[in-house]
């Protein structure tokens, strides 16, 4: 499928509207895919992208012209690489401020350390975990060695998760690996109970004795 320059108007022909979008349903073993611009998908093959790096991947973002094939059919065309990944949007922070609820209130319960001892953690820990999920995403572009799943989910289980849960969202990485994706939000699960069960900590104790109670009578 080979693109031509759409002109402006009959007349003049002037130097093609560049756009912007996002790549969609990409087929690297075919070479095209999609470009998502509003509520239209344009085609884009390989061939009509300027020298690059790496291969496209699905959601790169790209910068292209407007033209037409030559069965007038509209198409991308001198397609420019603007940045891969996505983005973090305001209902994944939101939902990440929800989550952080209970370990960061149990966090700041805990006895004799100071209060931002455990955020603090996580913080550190989500940072590591944030340049990993880069590093691998980069190996990845570039069929170079992985970094191992079980390195990832060492730094989430000790306090990454955050990190790992907005990474995944930024690099648009590990987000359709099913096995990777239960392995994960188990790991978010279980800080979740224990956090829960440290800030109840008092009210099991209330509510063993009053059982006690009610099976002694």
């Amino acid at each position: 499928m080979n693109c031509i320059d759409r002109p402006s108007s009959p007349q003049v022909v002037s130097r093609p509207e560049r756009k912007t979008g996002r790549l969609q349903q990409w087929d690297d073993s075919r070479g095209y895919g999609w470009v998502e611009m509003g509520k239209h998908r344009i085609f884009v093959h390989i061939k009509e992208f300027e020298p690059r790096r790496r291969r496209p991947m699905d959601g790169d973002e790209i910068e292209f012209a407007v033209g037409l094939d030559l069965q007038g059919r509209t198409c991308a065309r001198q397609v420019h690489l603007v940045r891969s990944g996505g983005k973090v949007s305001i209902g994944r922070w939101s939902s990440l401020l929800l989550l952080l609820v209970l370990p960061v209130s149990a966090g700041c319960q805990i006895p004799g350390a100071p209060f931002w001892i455990v955020p603090s953690g996580m913080a550190v820990s989500s940072v590591v975990a944030w340049a990993m999920y880069r590093a691998d995403k980069h190996r990845a572009e570039s069929h170079r060695w992985r970094i191992p799943e079980s390195r990832l989910h060492f730094w989430e289980f000790w306090g990454g998760w955050p990190g790992g849960f907005l990474a995944q969202a930024w690099f648009r990485h590990k987000t359709r690996k099913s096995t990777f994706q239960v392995l994960f939000w188990l790991i978010v699960a279980i800080h979740q109970l224990i956090a829960f069960a440290w800030i109840m900590r008092d009210h099991w104790e209330v509510w063993r004795q009053g059982v006690g109670r009610l099976f002694s009578e």
